[in-house]
């Protein structure tokens, strides 16, 4: 994404404050979920100059409501809260598929559970460290989920929004389309300092 672009979402999201400054937070960190583009986003939130732990936990149901995002909250210890947002729809399906359900029975969760009852697996799994598995719930391929497992995290091709083991042109096409996903929310933050409806069903070409 344009680096002034970025820099002026990041000037113009300092300037604001309470809910209008965390949902524009949210929405530029998880813009290719809002925008229906990947099942799930991962934010980690910290407490900050602006205390966004406590900003997230006020304002967490309205603006997930407005953004039309499901949520769970991961793990939270010290000053860190992980939160996973994603479209509930979009993630049953995506987990749903044969390759990504051959890997997760291999890690307990089973076939007949439901999306609430992996979620809550997914939850327990974090409460020692950030599991593997997590790649499958955020859409990456699971190609690049096994390469990483097996290279213990080493020797990727690429690295942006996740690291790449395989099929590089196609992590490359979706990592632009992620971008172009942030630079539309990003620039509506810049001349609005809101999102509107129009902006969060944009879908970049």
């Amino acid at each position: 994404m344009d680096k002034y672009i970025k820099h002026q979402y990041v000037k113009t999201a300092n300037s604001l404050e309470g809910k209008n400054y965390i949902s524009a937070m949210i929405a530029y960190n998880a813009a290719p979920t809002v925008k229906g583009l990947k099942p799930a986003s991962l934010i980690n939130f910290t407490i900050g100059r602006k205390n966004r732990i406590e900003l997230w936990k006020f304002y967490k149901d309205e603006i997930c409501k407005e953004f039309d995002l499901e949520y769970i909250e991961l793990r939270e210890k010290f000053e860190s809260l992980i939160v996973l947002f994603y479209k509930k729809e979009l993630l049953e399906w995506y987990l749903s598929k044969p390759s990504s359900q051959v890997f997760l029975d291999g890690l307990g969760y089973e076939g007949h559970m439901t999306l609430e009852e992996k979620l809550q697996l997914l939850r327990e799994r974090f409460s020692c460290s950030c599991p593997d598995e997590v790649g499958i719930f955020l859409g990456y391929p699971i190609e690049d989920i096994q390469g990483f497992i097996k290279n213990e995290g080493k020797n990727s091709l690429m690295c942006r929004y996740w690291k790449v083991y395989a099929n590089p042109d196609r992590a490359q096409e979706l990592f632009e389309t992620y971008d172009k996903a942030k630079a539309s929310i990003a620039r509506s933050i810049i001349s609005n300092t809101t999102l509107s409806s129009t902006d969060i069903n944009y879908r970049p070409n």
